[in-house]
């Protein structure tokens, strides 16, 4: 599995990060006024709408179905922690076909996406875990990178194992954890 594209320096910089995550309201807002006034309104909602200090583990799946061991060790590792679930499914499958079949995949994707996060959703309210779903079209890293942007909160990254992994496995899997304090310098 390929470690996140962060090692290599992104030249061609056309996208606004959030370096920090302020702590009053009036800084909050101050910064979802500036994403308002360039036209990102969900982001100025999104940072609106997280509370104060919120710390963040990011769940990816490359793919409409999150797995039983990452459901159970995101869920586990949020409460243990105290922080929050974003958890999202991305995909490039759409984007590889013709442009009169890509908004049915998207649909399809978006819809069976929206299904199969339920057992995730109910876990992490069962356990009284704040969460959130995003679905996404593009690349692992790219769609991280844009995410960590709008929820600069965002400590840990945790994904399915890889597949390779998997097959060779003989009873225990673990689970991927990136931890986001790690990568901040090389984000840069």
């Amino acid at each position: 599995m390929k470690l996140f594209g962060w090692f290599k320096k992104n030249e061609e910089i056309n996208e606004l990060k959030v370096s920090e995550r302020k702590t009053s309201l009036l800084a909050d807002a101050a910064s979802a006024i500036a994403f308002a006034e360039v036209g990102e309104h969900e982001t100025a909602r999104q940072i609106m709408a997280e509370p104060q200090g919120a710390r963040q583990i990011m769940v990816v799946s490359t793919g409409e179905y999150f797995s039983g061991n990452l459901v159970n060790y995101s869920v586990a590792m949020a409460k243990r922690l105290n922080f929050q679930l974003l958890a999202v499914n991305t995909t490039t499958a759409p984007l590889t076909l013709p442009s009169q079949r890509q908004e049915e995949a998207v649909a399809i994707f978006r819809e069976n996406s929206e299904r199969n996060v339920l057992e995730l959703k109910e876990k992490a309210e069962n356990n009284q875990v704040h969460f959130n779903h995003f679905i996404e079209l593009g690349h692992q890293d790219e769609v991280v990178d844009r995410l960590y942007a709008i929820h600069p909160a965002m400590r840990y990254v945790l994904t399915e194992p890889d597949p390779e992994v998997l097959k060779k496995s003989s009873g225990k899997i673990d689970i991927p954890v990136f931890d986001m304090n790690s990568y901040q310098g090389m984000l840069a």
